[in-house]
């Protein structure tokens, strides 16, 4: 499947899209989150959030037939916002992604990169090299989430 997927840098008119895969993601699908948690989360996702994250960090989109069904960004040395649409999911579409993130981190420099995940997603990053460094807690939109700290070096 990943051979006729194209990860290209993301462009601002992509963030709505964007916006709807994260927000699809929190609301359906996160279902190790509290319901709070996944509401306050999703409803945060806006066309404009997506727009502010993206002058901070590299965000790059999967498309298939000129839709987008992926996303991933590169913060510094942190893996974020990694997102596929739940039809694409396991076909290697997230390792893709991954691996442009991973070229870009090698491109600043940088020796290892690391990803804050939760549960269910440390099976899809420990098959693309990441080895689980600790338990973590992290804080988004006012709530502390249970997470793995996961580190590749590169």
């Amino acid at each position: 499947m990943s051979n006729n997927v194209i990860i290209r840098k993301f462009e601002p008119e992509d963030a709505q899209v964007c916006s709807a895969l994260m927000q699809d993601h929190y609301r359906n699908h996160a279902l190790d989150l509290p319901e709070v948690a996944r509401k306050r989360i999703a409803d945060a996702r806006s066309t404009e959030y997506v727009k502010l994250i993206s002058k901070d960090r590299v965000l790059v989109v999967a498309e298939l037939e000129n839709k987008i069904i992926g996303m991933g960004g590169l913060k510094g040395d942190e893996i974020r916002h990694m997102y596929v649409d739940r039809a694409f999911q396991k076909k290697n579409i997230g390792s893709a992604i991954l691996k442009v993130l991973e070229e870009e981190a090698r491109n600043k420099g940088l020796l290892s990169i690391t990803v804050n995940s939760v549960f269910y997603a440390v099976e899809f990053y420990s098959k693309n090299g990441f080895k689980i460094v600790q338990s973590t807690q992290i804080e988004r939109h006012g709530l502390n989430i249970d997470a793995i700290l996961l580190e590749k070096k590169l």
